[in-house]
């Protein structure tokens, strides 16, 4: 069986055509390859860039806490200014208004006010009669 030059030829263009659509496929794919690359690159710009700026947001937030901390810390080992429950009691066992101020670090209309309410009867008695005269 002898093969004609027509027949080769036609399976020759056949081939080089499938080749040629082959490439241009290849091609193609690589081209949209290279687009998704540069989509791809550019998302993990923009994330890094997100993620440097959340770190610095997070420092500061850092300093912040710490600041806090450290206030709360100082404010717990500094001796605070006694309660109005110690004036209170101080009162109902006796403590004159001058004691209460000196003691409590509370104000003389504070202290009066504390004595009429809880000061013993005596106290609160001795009070009235030191403010009036």
């Amino acid at each position: 069986m002898i093969i004609g030059f027509t027949t080769v030829f036609a399976i020759l263009i056949a081939v080089l055509g499938t080749a040629l659509l082959t490439a241009a496929a290849a091609i193609a794919i690589a081209l949209n390859g290279r687009g998704r690359a540069r989509r791809a690159e550019a998302a993990a710009e923009a994330a890094r860039t997100r993620a440097a700026l959340l770190e610095g947001e997070l420092a500061a937030q850092a300093v912040q806490l710490e600041t806090l901390v450290a206030a709360r810390e100082h404010e717990r080992a500094a001796p605070g200014r006694p309660s109005l429950r110690e004036a209170v009691a101080l009162s109902r066992h006796g403590a004159s208004t001058e004691e209460l101020v000196a003691t409590c670090r509370i104000g003389q209309g504070e202290a009066r006010l504390i004595q009429m309410l809880y000061g013993s009867q005596r106290t609160a008695d001795a009070e009235s009669a030191t403010a009036a005269h």
